[in-house]
């Protein structure tokens, strides 16, 4: 899990809440993830088992190299997968997008949560139990490469002037 920053943090504050031994990842920041272990998680709580891992995921040898420190420091593979890691560039217009900054978009922010899956889908099958969450932005809900529209186009309406309702599920 991605945790250099608030989203992550949270979710790996609120997993030691519930006694859920933790493989935290960072791409750059070590200094803000060894903080949150140090500062909050370990003194809060003692007994939990917390590592911590350098990955780019955009690099399928590090994410298996990352699985490999896990299995020797945890004994396993994780039973809770959050893939949280992403990244995205300001670019408003696609013809200003290359085909290098598309092609690492879409390895960061799609191909790495593939290879963590395949990571620990087995363990998971395994013992029939596994979690996997997946978190996004909401840059991904708008136009261009990172940035949603200043004005989202208005909800769809029906025939009758009545706007459609939208859902959502997600399940795994």
């Amino acid at each position: 899990m991605g945790n250099s920053f608030r989203i992550g943090s949270a979710c790996a504050r609120q997993l030691a809440q519930h006694g859920v031994h933790l493989a935290l990842t960072y791409s750059s920041n070590l200094a803000s993830i060894t903080a949150l272990v140090n500062d909050e998680l370990k003194p809060a709580h003692p007994d939990l088992r917390i590592s911590i891992h350098q990955v780019d995921v955009s690099s399928a040898e590090q994410i298996e190299k990352m699985f490999t420190e896990i299995d020797a420091q945890h004994g396993q593979r994780p039973d809770i997968l959050v893939s949280n890691a992403g990244y995205g560039k300001r670019v408003p217009n696609v013809w200003d997008i290359s085909l290098e900054e598309f092609d690492y978009t879409i390895t960061v922010n799609l191909r790495a949560s593939f290879i963590l899956v395949k990571g620990v889908v087995e363990h998971m099958k395994a013992q029939r139990w596994g979690r996997i969450v997946f978190m996004s932005s909401i840059a991904g809900y708008g136009g261009g490469i990172n940035g949603c529209r200043k004005h989202p186009p208005s909800p769809k309406k029906n025939k009758k002037g009545k706007r459609k309702k939208k859902n959502l599920t997600c399940v795994m």
